[in-house]
């Protein structure tokens, strides 16, 4: 019944904002003449007057009103910050050093139940030596949940082209869960993992548009079995010693990438393309640890179900296609705004009305609104997991099709062997660090790579903002839906595209 209403409003709106905009032209047309108006012709301009006023009367005292009311609570907050500079003195208060290198802040992340998160930032350029970067986060859960990340990368290696990196962390999380491949079906696995990943790479060519990248990582997962026998899987389909349920294991990984990149900024992108294909082989020892009395499940019915150790190997392969590429829209040299442009903009935005918004949809503004400024990003992934030995890959080998791949319209509903998406953003300078995006993406899973087909196939849309300087990204707040069916809020430190 309200989405019934709801679709009325729209189209009722939109039909008369359409005739709103052909009852204003004549208005605007006479009083841009400069010829001295007949009688006929005053008598005509009076007429359009009155019949503009008629049909302008219902937007002004009722549309315009009725989304005053809804977007207060969130354009006063934008207002004040705009006009405060928020953007500018909170990225000033967060910078640190004689060569503002170093920035600290905080993180937070509102979502229902133990989800809920708060953490801190640090990142410094230049530490030790020229051309690094150290990056430390750690965030604490609303359940006594944390994690832990630290990442320090090295350019120029001992006066070489070579550029190498470690990267370690940990998280408790009693909370994780896995999801059966090509299901939604998802049960609670805690976990208390921990790795440490060293990289090693070079650039293929003079111009750094080509680099090569190898990596091996020792990965110890730890998971716990849960006491919640409603989230216990016991399923012939599925067995437990295929997959490494409720067990400990250890995996190594060896990867190797190959890209190319000629974007012009990091973090705010306009024109040019990246491309990265990349493969890694997973070396997985034997699950152990798994307590069957904790389970609930007597001796024989294990050999019914299979679940003593037969010596099945687990090691996988996982490849990633990613392709990016940037059109900038205009006639403008580049995207980022500078100071003054940015104050300009700041002042169309804070101080805007229902007539300058007629102003800026007339057909020879819609060019100028639509298209100067403006970057179409498009982005094509496809994910794959091919299982080697004669077991089942590991429950977190699998990629997840989430908010991530991205698709943020959805949380962390499938897992599969074989994903692809296509995502296309629309993105704007809102701000000198603030970009508004709207965005549209598509995706399909399989469990084999000839079996493609549109009973898996998800669609979502939104809209939202992104904050981020030219070589540096802060945050991000958008809202995904799919279909009329919900809507997912996705607020992280992440980018859209990695």
């Amino acid at each position: 019944m309200f989405l019934g209403i709801s679709r009325k409003f729209f189209w009722t709106a939109f039909l008369m904002l359409l005739m709103a905009f052909v009852a204003v032209e004549p208005v605007v047309a006479a009083e841009d003449s400069t010829e001295m108006p007949s009688d006929e012709t005053a008598s005509s301009k009076e007429d359009s007057f009155q019949l503009s006023s008629l049909w302008l009367w219902p937007f002004n005292n009722v549309i315009q009103p009725v989304l005053n009311g809804l977007v207060y609570p969130v354009a006063k907050p934008v207002d004040y910050a705009f006009k405060n500079g928020v953007i500018e003195k909170s990225v000033d208060l967060i910078t640190f050093g004689e060569n503002r290198n170093i920035l600290i802040y905080p993180s937070l992340n509102l979502k229902p139940g133990s989800n809920t998160m708060v953490g801190v930032n640090y990142r410094h350029r230049s530490l030790f030596l020229g051309k690094d970067y150290l990056v430390l986060q750690a965030n604490y859960y609303a359940n006594g949940d944390a994690s832990f990340d630290a990442r320090y990368t090295k350019h120029a290696l001992f006066g070489s082209p070579l550029f190498g990196g470690i990267k370690t962390g940990l998280v408790w999380n009693r909370d994780d869960h896995f999801i059966i491949p090509e299901t939604k079906s998802a049960f609670l696995q805690p976990d208390s993992s921990y790795y440490v990943t060293f990289r090693l790479g070079a650039p293929l060519t003079k111009s750094l548009n080509w680099n090569v990248d190898a990596w091996t990582t020792l990965q110890f997962q730890r998971a716990s079995v849960p006491d919640v026998q409603d989230s216990i899987l016991i399923d012939t389909d599925f067995p437990i010693e295929e997959r490494g349920l409720y067990q400990n294991h250890n995996e190594i990984p060896v990867g190797l990438s190959i890209s190319y990149d000629d974007l012009d900024f990091p973090f705010a992108p306009s024109r040019g393309s990246r491309i990265a294909i990349s493969g890694s082989y997973t070396f997985v020892d034997d699950y152990r640890g798994v307590k069957f009395q904790d389970l609930g499940i007597e001796p024989d019915d294990r050999k019914k179900l299979k679940l003593e150790d037969s010596g099945l190997r687990h090691d996988y392969l996982r490849t990633e296609f990613l392709f990016q590429h940037y059109f900038f829209l205009g006639k403008s040299e580049q995207f980022i705004l500078s100071a003054t442009e940015a104050r300009q903009n700041r002042r169309f935005y804070t101080d805007f009305s229902w007539d300058q918004a007629v102003r800026v949809w007339r057909p020879e503004n819609v060019m100028q609104t639509l298209f100067e400024r403006r970057v179409l990003a498009l982005q094509y992934r496809m994910l794959n997991l091919w299982e080697m030995e004669n077991g089942g890959a590991p429950f977190n080998a699998f990629p997840w099709l989430n908010a991530r791949t991205p698709l943020r319209g959805y949380g962390d509903v499938w897992s599969a062997h074989h994903m692809m998406s296509l995502s296309c953003e629309y993105r704007w300078p809102v701000d000198r660090f603030v970009d508004g995006v709207l965005f549209d993406e598509y995706a399909m899973i399989a469990p084999k790579i000839d079996k493609w087909d549109f009973d898996h196939f998800y669609n979502s849309w939104g809209f939202g903002i992104r904050v981020r300087q030219p070589n540096m990204y802060l945050f991000r707040v958008q809202f995904g839906f799919h279909g009329l069916h919900g809507v997912n809020l996705v607020m992280t430190i992440a980018p859209e595209f990695k």
